[in-house]
């Protein structure tokens, strides 16, 4: 029924300008609605787009909320952090049984790597990579 529609995630921000700068000139994501539009849209990759509204009352989950699928991950991770992104450790050490190594502020499960960081409103994001295991052999 619903599979061919557009579905999008919605995150709450305490502080509107603040989230807007922070996807816009932190992340690199393209505004999409104006500059002082509620709710702020911005478009990702691959045709998706992340939609942020200020909700100042509303407290961000406690899990990861938006996944993006990135490629030179080590790379983004050393940007971000040259930005001030602030990383968080993760509560789990494995994936899919799979303990996992840090190397350099990522996390190696081997199949996957991985990444998480908060924005400006506290939102937990996560960065996952998808590792070629033949390339690992």
């Amino acid at each position: 029924m619903l599979a061919d529609s557009y579905a999008n995630p919605v995150l709450p921000a305490k502080d509107g300008d603040r989230a807007r700068a922070f996807y816009r000139d932190v992340l690199g994501l393209t505004l999409v609605t104006g500059p002082a539009d509620d709710p702020i849209v911005f478009s990702a990759g691959s045709g998706t787009t992340l939609l942020v509204t200020e909700m100042p009352d509303r407290e961000p989950a406690g899990y990861a909320t938006v996944s993006f699928l990135v490629t030179g991950i080590e790379r983004l991770v050393a940007e971000l952090g040259r930005k001030g992104v602030e990383f968080v450790a993760p509560d789990s050490s494995s994936f899919q049984g799979v303990e996992g190594t840090v190397v350099n502020g990522v996390i190696d499960y081997g199949p996957v790597k991985s990444v998480w960081l908060r924005d400006s409103e506290g939102n937990l994001l996560a960065l996952n990579e998808i590792v070629d295991s033949s390339s690992r052999e």
